[in-house]
């Protein structure tokens, strides 16, 4: 038991639980009218329930004015917007990663916006157009001392992109441990911040042994 609850953390407050009830529901449903659909949405289910697992990540000692990538999985694209002089990278859950978007950074929920728009495909290089459906989520860092510091985070919907969903309000205190979004599946997530800031690699804790691709310096 102890060597399960090392790798794997089910928190009280499940973020997702309604997919995984939906889900489940489903499954008992349509293993009670013909048996081989009920196996295929049993494997569904297990497989939503990796890809929502809450990793434990103890990160709140960083030193100050470091951004952690809220999930692991690929860098997609770095942008230097030198007008702004900001940083924006890309990011992508693989197929097995948690799904589960962290706080980049300790502070406050400044800003939380859903753009109702478009579940349209886009190039990873390029900034898609103001038309995609996006759940955007601004950060003030505790020490931030102007609102330039501020820390962006923008899931975009896509045609197999269709939850995107939030669990904080504006106001609230974050740390790098909060679970603030997810979407699936396989979204992708821009983080945009100040230039002088660094984003750093955090691996996994659920896979100690394989190395994740969400790292920037």
């Amino acid at each position: 038991m102890d060597l399960f609850k090392k790798y794997f953390h089910f928190p009280k407050q499940q973020p997702g639980w309604p997919v995984l009830a939906i889900i489940g529901g489903a499954t008992v449903i349509l293993s009670v009218l013909y048996l081989p659909l009920g196996l295929l949405g049993f494997a569904s289910f297990i497989y939503l329930c990796i890809i929502l697992r809450r990793p434990q990540r103890v990160l709140s000692k960083r030193p100050s004015g470091q951004i952690l990538a809220p999930i692991d999985g690929q860098v997609i694209w770095v942008h230097h917007d030198r007008e702004q002089d900001r940083i924006l990278i890309r990011l992508r859950p693989d197929v097995f990663n948690s799904h589960l978007a962290y706080a980049p950074i300790a502070g406050q929920i400044d800003q939380q916006i859903w753009y109702d728009g478009q579940f349209a495909s886009f190039n990873d290089t390029e900034i898609p157009p103001l038309t995609t459906a996006r759940q955007e989520i601004v950060f003030m860092p505790e020490d931030a001392i102007s609102g330039d510091n501020r820390i962006t985070m923008t899931h975009y919907g896509a045609p197999y992109s269709r939850i995107v969903q939030s669990f904080v309000q504006e106001g609230r205190n974050v740390t790098p441990e909060t679970v603030v979004a997810l979407g699936l599946l396989r979204t992708n997530i821009d983080v945009s911040f100040p230039a002088s800031l660094s984003l750093i690699h955090i691996s996994e804790p659920t896979r100690p042994r394989l190395i994740s691709y969400a790292v920037f310096c």
